[in-house]
């Protein structure tokens, strides 16, 4: 029996690949998550296709939050790039937060430490400040971020 080529592991790797993704894709809605899922970290995203108010959500996350969090966040905070220990490429990574704790709490902006980062009052010199140079986000754009973390931090992933 002949050893197996780099091609034919390859080729075998990514079939199981391929699999994998397929099982990943299909065992959460059948509704086999594998264990109890937390009602705060689960991505409402799936609930988006049977309920309008979350669809609208996650239309204005799209809309309204995603390109600014692109612009202004995601370069050192998205990814695999984890300044302070904080990605917020996820709804379970904002949830976890970084090096300072959770970066937010559903339904309290007020009580967020996101929004307290983004807080135009901060001083510029002030290390909780976000982002650390440059433009400060638009009022608009504050009031965007207050607002999806109010309705429920919904998001695609």
């Amino acid at each position: 029996m002949s050893r197996p080529t780099t091609v034919h592991v390859l080729r075998h790797f990514g079939l199981a690949l391929a699999h994998l993704a397929v099982a990943a894709a299909v065992l959460p809605l059948s509704g086999c998550s594998g264990g109890a899922a937390s009602p705060t970290a689960a991505s409402p995203a799936a609930a988006a296709s049977t309920n309008p108010q979350q669809a609208a959500r996650l239309q204005f996350y799209r809309r309204e939050v995603l390109p600014t969090l692109q612009a202004n966040c995601l370069r050192c905070h998205g990814g695999m790039n984890r300044r302070g220990g904080f990605n917020m490429s996820t709804r379970a990574n904002l949830l976890q937060g970084g090096k300072d704790g959770p970066a937010v709490i559903i339904g309290r902006p007020e009580d967020s430490l996101l929004l307290h980062v983004l807080d135009p009052k901060l001083a510029a010199d002030d290390p909780m400040r976000m982002p650390p140079k440059g433009d400060r986000l638009s009022a608009a754009q504050v009031a965007a971020i207050r607002k999806w973390v109010a309705d429920g931090l919904v998001m695609d992933r």
